[in-house]
């Protein structure tokens, strides 16, 4: 699975913001380049997600967590696909003050350098 690296964050948390009370989903693919997709742009979205590898299955998910999170504003689905058909599918809020969600990211932060 892809995970949205910490230094893409500032910027979901930036269109997050720009977007919270639109219904769609924030979409990062390989040139880690952020873009909000509406709910009305899903449909193209999911054809061709379902034309990569392991593009059903990723299809399958998105549209269960479009679903859950539909007409509640803040928080979207945040999908970051790879070319490889790796993903990472997520929900991402406001940040605000959440302890838990700084402790999560200060987690991703050392997984990372144990990697590099």
């Amino acid at each position: 699975m892809a995970f949205p690296l910490p230094k893409l964050l500032p910027r979901i948390e930036e269109l997050l913001q720009e977007v919270q009370w639109l219904d769609g989903l924030i979409l990062i693919t390989d040139s880690d380049r952020t873009c909000f997709v509406s709910f009305s742009q899903v449909d193209p979205l999911l054809r061709r997600l379902r034309q990569r590898p392991k593009g059903p299955e990723v299809a399958e998910k998105l549209c269960m967590s479009l679903l859950d999170c539909h007409g509640k504003g803040g928080a979207k689905p945040v999908l970051v696909f790879q070319g490889d058909g790796s993903f990472w599918l997520g929900m991402i809020g406001p940040s605000g003050n959440n302890p838990h969600r700084h402790h999560a990211i200060a987690h991703l932060h050392r997984c990372l350098a144990l990697e590099g």
